[in-house]
């Protein structure tokens, strides 16, 4: 009945227009009352209707919008892979990391502006009793919050094109470094490049300024702002920020005025305080070389009484200064939070030197840091405190907590123990203490370094761990000068450490596996990485164990690729020491000292090229030991002791801290040394000439003794994994292949071939040398002398071995033919000895030329008796 009512007002309308259209309208009929009601009742009926349909259409659409932002939203913060990874570098080459995140934020919010709106004009015809005639917002006003909003996250990538992009880029290559770097960097994507470069044509403080103006501009008119109320709500708070100023102004003068100066002393300065003479005395003439025994007596006593009285009142001081200990450790250890604005940067210096199109990487690479909170210790470290000083009292040693620093993993108690009270009681308890306390191991460095006090070392029952981030993307990073500046981790009052690879300047780690060496070694070649460019440091990386540095493969720092052969290795360490005397000729001929001279001497010399420093990294050394002992210590030994100056640095780890792999000499030539976990006493003093690492909890807990440091310091070393370091090395890749030397890869190989052979391969006597031949030659070229009777002094032969070995030293061209009565001639110095030496030892004699010698030495014995 009601289609049918509708269909006929439909027509009844039709006709009145026809007949309007004609000029022939029928005169208006009056409706009766209930022609009128059915009538007002048709045109609600069309409205409802009306109003569903739209509301359906709104509803459909606001979900769909929805959907699509929160997967466009997944998509620009999650790489992923396959086709989502092409999707989500499309996106963010497009717009931008932050225009591609602030894009379905804004449309989630203007749908959800929109969907409040409508409940509301909803809500309100319900409590009316009438139906909503039409949207609240109608399809054009949303339109237009969409073109504003699409506009203002465009000016914001626009403004990050400009701030983080030069001047002076063609338009093709603007945008397509838009594109190209917005999906790795923060950068404003194609439509950023499009908008920033047309404003950059102004320059940079104008493009800046004009964007600004714009995105405030359209602020108001999206939020629909006059400029009244738009300059009203931005002096809001600088106006509260003046009334607190104010407040804070008033209060300080208040108790300046109230702070007056009072004397101390119980009388005026002028006046003394004077005793009456008895009358017996008043006459007499006091004797004023006498001593006032009385008055000594009673000053000891009044400091007697005063130290009682101090005493019935230290337990409540005690347990105050104690809870203010532990609160402002508490407050000391809670994470600070990294300012954003606080991003490692580089110096101007390091951005002009080196390649104009490489980039360092960006900290964004690297995962962000998570800290749990440590606000709930404060009972943890009130309660380890009370039972370090419960444990100490049992044993008869009075000592008070003075500080207390909790670090990432330990917490040190320091404590100044009572007068008279010896250091070696406190350290011998260290057991009892780590039982008392329920620890693992208890650490006690006693003295502090630069304190009267004794630190004892806790393990924390929370600990948190040190990322990698977390000391890049710090002002000191960026601060640090040296291109070789490097991040360790945190101290035990968690403070970020850094050291300089450059000052050290070789480092030597070494703990027991899992303890973590290979990412102690990874965390100093990643520091360098987001340092240094290719042309200003270069690596070389020996990896025996092949899968610790695989993930730098490829990258355009290496000097040659990862050498994983023992051979190779030790070929790779002589071609080192050939490379570090080829730039000590340089220097002597350019008249520099080190390379830091020379480099400032190439500044002023366009034809020169700059020197790069070289880094060589070792990861386990024990490997290259055991394959060649004697050629890998004599090349470590001498770049340790001479390739500071030539610009060339060591790295070296191993996991078997033995006197057999970290002999005398390459602990006396490396200074600066990392222990990791240990398991005994004896690798600690290996390692650091004292013990303490065996007490170390691992996973990067290690000692850090710098050159010239008393002692070793405790530092919790970062963490970075394997996942941060492909993702770098990735991004290092992308802005260009390596270029491998192929001279120092052949010299290499040259040198590893003859590591297995005699440097006198090919002599027909090469197998038959005297078993103390190097010994001999040794002697020869320390004195410049060489005859039969000289070595069988020295080396305590007989006649025919002693003319054996000079007949061998001829033929091998050392020394000269003998010519009369005169001195042979020493043909070869010890250079050239030690360079014939890298190339491989001097085999041993086989059984039967030893019995031989031994028979020959000793009828020459019998002969020279007889003779005599």
């Amino acid at each position: 009945m009601a289609n049918v009512q509708k269909k006929n007002a439909r027509g009844h309308r039709r006709e009145e227009k026809k007949a309007a259209a004609r000029g022939t309208a029928p005169a208006p009929k009056k409706r009766t009352k209930a022609e009128q009601a059915r009538w007002e009742q048709m045109e609600l009926e069309a409205q409802v209707a009306a109003a569903k349909r739209q509301e359906n259409i709104s509803r459909i659409v606001g979900v769909a919008i929805f959907a699509l932002s929160v997967i466009f939203f997944f998509v620009a913060v999650i790489g992923g892979d396959g086709a989502w990874k092409v999707v989500h570098n499309v996106y963010l080459g497009l717009f931008g990391m932050l225009a591609a995140v602030l894009f379905p934020i804004l449309a989630v919010a203007i749908i959800l502006l929109y969907s409040y709106k409508e409940n509301k004009a909803k809500k309100r015809a319900m409590e009316e009793g009438t139906a909503a005639q039409k949207s609240p917002v109608s399809p054009r006003e949303l339109i237009a919050k969409g073109v504003e909003s699409v506009i203002i996250v465009l000016l914001i990538a626009a403004l990050i094109h400009i701030i983080e992009n030069p001047t002076g880029l063609k338009f093709a290559d603007s945008v397509k470094l838009g594109y190209t770097q917005a999906p790795y960097e923060f950068n404003g994507g194609f439509f950023g490049a499009l908008i920033g470069w047309a404003l950059l044509t102004f320059g940079k403080a104008p493009a800046i300024i004009v964007d600004l103006v714009l995105l405030v501009v359209d602020f108001m008119l999206l939020a629909r702002l006059t400029v009244m109320q738009f300059l009203n709500g931005a002096a809001q708070p600088a106006k509260k920020a003046y009334e607190k100023a104010g407040d804070a102004i008033e209060v300080y003068r208040e108790r300046r005025q109230a702070n007056i100066d009072v004397p101390l002393d119980a009388h005026a300065p002028g006046e003394q305080e004077t005793e009456e003479e008895p009358p017996a005395q008043k006459g007499k003439k006091k004797n004023t070389d006498a001593v006032d025994t009385d008055s000594i007596v009673k000053e000891l006593n009044q400091k007697h009484s005063k130290k009682i009285a101090e005493k019935k009142q230290s337990a409540p001081e005690k347990a105050k200064s104690l809870d203010e200990i532990v609160d402002k450790a508490t407050e000391e250890a809670d994470p600070k939070k990294t300012d954003p604005s606080e991003v490692f940067t580089v110096t101007d210096a390091q951005m002009e030197a080196g390649v104009a199109d490489y980039k360092l990487p960006p900290v964004s690479l690297l995962t962000p840091a998570q800290h749990k909170s440590v606000k709930d210790v404060s009972g943890e470290l009130k309660s380890n405190a009370e039972r370090l000083i419960d444990t100490l009292h049992s044993f008869n040693v009075d000592a008070t907590i003075t500080d207390i620093s909790r670090g990432p993993t330990v917490t040190r108690y320091e404590l100044k123990p009572a007068a008279g009270v010896r250091i070696s009681k406190i350290t011998n308890l260290s057991d009892d203490i780590a039982l008392n306390l329920a620890a693992t191991h208890v650490r006690i460095e006693a003295p502090i370094p630069g304190k009267a006090a004794v630190g004892i070392e806790v393990p924390n029952s929370v600990k948190s761990g040190v990322s990698m981030r977390e000391l890049i993307d710090t002002p000191e990073f960026g601060k640090q000068r040296s291109m070789l500046s490097v991040g360790l981790g945190r101290d035990i009052s968690g403070d970020a450490v850094y050291c300089d690879v450059a000052k050290m300047p070789h480092l030597l780690i070494a703990g027991t596996t899992g303890s973590g060496k290979s990412v102690c070694m990874n965390s100093i070649i990643v520091s360098i990485l987001y340092r240094a460019k290719p042309d200003e440091v270069k690596l070389v990386l020996i990896d025996p164990k092949k899968v610790e540095f695989s993930k730098y493969s490829g990258i355009p720092h290496l000097l040659v690729p990862v050498v994983t052969d023992p051979r190779k290795a030790a070929g790779a360490l002589g071609w080192a020491v050939s490379e570090m005397l080829k730039r000590y000729q340089t220097f002597s001929d350019t008249g520099v000292r080190d390379i830091e001279g020379y480099n400032k001497y190439v500044k002023k010399h366009e034809d020169m090229q700059p020197m790069p420093k070289i880094v060589i990294c070792i990861d386990e050394l024990s490997d290259l030991m055991m394959a060649a002992p004697k050629e890998i210590e004599d090349s470590i030994c001498r770049l340790a002791q001479m390739a500071r100056a030539a610009g060339m640095h060591l790295v070296i780890a191993t996991q078997r801290p033995s006197v057999d792999v970290i002999t005398g000499l390459i602990k006396a030539n490396i200074s600066s040394r990392i222990a990791l976990t240990v398991s005994s006493q004896i690798d600690s003093r290996t390692i650091l000439d004292a013990s303490g690492a065996e007490k170390l909890l691992g996973y990067g807990d290690m000692l850090y003794a710098p050159i010239g440091s008393s002692k070793p310091i405790r530092v919790q070393g970062c963490y970075i994994s394997d996942e941060e370091v492909e993702s770098l090395c990735d991004f290092v890749k992308s802005q260009g292949e390596s270029q491998y030397s192929d001279e120092i890869q052949k010299e290499i190989e040259a040198k590893a071939v003859q590591d297995k052979k005699s440097p006198f391969e090919g002599d027909e006597s090469s197998e038959q040398l005297d078993p103390r031949f190097e010994e001999a030659v040794e002697i020869v070229l320390e004195t410049g002398t060489a005859s039969t009777s000289f070595l069988q002094r020295k080396l305590s032969v007989g006649y025919a071995r002693g003319a054996k070995i000079m007949d061998q030293l001829e033929e091998k061209g050392i020394i000269g033919p003998q010519d009369g009565a005169k001195k042979r001639e020493v043909r070869i110095n010890k250079q050239q000895w030690l360079e014939m030496q890298n190339q491989g030892p001097a085999p041993k004699m086989n059984a039967e030329t030893a019995e031989q010698m031994r028979f020959e030495e000793a009828e020459s014995d019998e002969d020279q008796t007889d003779a005599e």
